[in-house]
């Protein structure tokens, strides 16, 4: 990342400290309430549906659409060709997004765009695919937009050329759903996270038949990552009513929907459930904001190039842990998600510790790693990376959403935890 781009990052960040900063942290949420999502299709009738839509708002000398997947997610390309073909709509597949969302895939993407001109937009993929269209999907609309000076705040106009339509293959991201998208810098590896209310999709479809093959390693970890949203949308510094009720169902569902569907990869039951868990995760954090779990993540994938909902999963019982502490209401709400799983100590540090284990018993009963050791990550390539791993997560703005303050020394300690599966005692 050049100078620019690094300031722009970092100015970011001051605006929503001193917004905090002004309103008294906490005191933010009463004008900050808002719930942005897309128009969600659950269920197999889903393509039928938006078939109509898209019959009904592109005129017919302009049907063309933009078909954006990865190698493994190409073979569903098929499930929703034949519902262009039904109207007549040009179509071009393209396969070329990889894991992480680079930039320079991103850029790839937007040539496509330029030269087919689509109307519409159709991501099929996990939370990386989805994100690549999305980040495309701007710069197509808007070529002079610097993606990782986006704000909240900023008004974009999109929709001038086309439509976003996003249909999930794993269940975790919540990126359907959600106004975020994290990229990474070729030039750095660096992580980042960018969001715009404008970002949100205009249409998901939630289909079990498009996440029916997932491996048992990718539903565990996806699985891990819609169980983070959740929680960490319940404490953000951005939680609101709004988002509230989305988290509370999210993690109940997850605690009780995803040993099954790594249990039995065949049951569509379960695929749907969690699928309904991501995205309802995903409407939770995505208009809360992610908290501490995700700054260390993000770092994660972009130092040791660990998978991200492992990544964020790993983090969540020692971010639960070290918050939990020094805030007594964060450590009440970490209580009222735990009493959802029937545990209740003699007070909400206790039940909050509580809550974390049970994390960690789920993650071991998933096949989720719970520390770097267990995740086969080598000493030295950690230590090589520490320092590397704590610039990053200072860096990423979603530290600015959690609810405990914290400086580059703690940030280090809860890694060298992470390394060793060591509970958090400071």
């Amino acid at each position: 990342m050049d100078k620019k781009r690094e300031q722009l990052a970092f100015y970011e960040m001051d605006i929503v400290k001193d917004m905090m900063g002004l309103m008294g942290g906490r005191a933010l949420r009463g004008i900050m309430s808002n719930f942005f999502t897309s128009r969600i299709y659950a269920g197999k009738v889903g393509l039928f549906l938006v078939k109509n839509y898209l019959e009904a708002t592109i005129e017919k000398g302009e049907r063309r659409a933009l078909i954006i997947t990865d190698a493994f997610t190409e073979r569903f390309a098929g499930n929703v060709t034949k519902y262009l073909d039904l109207m007549q709509m040009d179509y071009k597949i393209w396969s070329g997004a990889e894991p992480e969302a680079p930039l320079n895939t991103i850029e790839e993407g937007v040539k496509i765009c330029e030269e087919f001109k689509p109307k519409v937009l159709i991501a099929i993929g996990g939370g990386s695919v989805m994100d690549t269209a999305k980040a495309a999907w701007v710069l197509y609309e808007k070529p002079d937009v610097e993606l990782e000076s986006l704000s909240p705040f900023d008004e974009l106009g999109l929709r001038a050329k086309a439509k976003l339509i996003c249909i999930p293959t794993t269940t975790g991201t919540g990126s359907e759903v959600t106004k975020a998208i994290v990229i990474r810098d070729d030039e750095t590896g660096r992580k980042f996270a960018t969001m715009n209310p404008e970002l949100t999709p205009d249409i998901a479809i939630l289909d079990p038949e498009f996440v029916v093959g997932l491996p048992k390693e990718l539903t565990a970890y996806t699985g891990m990552d819609a169980l983070t949203h959740a929680i960490e949308g319940y404490v953000s510094v951005w939680k609101n009513d709004f988002s509230d009720g989305s988290s509370l169902q999210a993690v109940k569902m997850v605690f009780e929907w995803l040993p099954k569907s790594i249990e039995d990869l065949t049951d569509l039951e379960a695929r749907e459930k969690m699928l309904v868990a991501a995205c309802l995760a995903g409407m939770s954090f995505g208009n809360s904001q992610a908290a501490l779990a995700h700054s260390l993540g993000h770092s994660m994938g972009s130092v040791l190039r660990t998978h991200h909902g492992l990544s964020v999963g790993m983090a969540l019982p020692y971010t639960i842990e070290f918050n939990c502490t020094e805030c007594e209401e964060t450590a009440a709400q970490y209580s009222e998600l735990a009493g959802l799983i029937g545990i209740r100590e003699k007070d909400d540090v206790a039940t909050s510790m509580k809550f974390a284990e049970a994390i960690r018993e789920l993650m071991v009963k998933i096949g989720s790693p719970t520390s770097f050791k267990e995740a086969g990550v080598k000493k030295k390539d950690f230590k090589a990376g520490l320092e590397k791993l704590v610039e990053f997560a200072m860096m990423d703005s979603s530290l600015t959403m959690n609810p405990r303050n914290t400086d580059s020394n703690e940030l280090r300690k809860l890694y060298e935890y992470m390394f060793d599966g060591k509970k958090i005692d400071f």
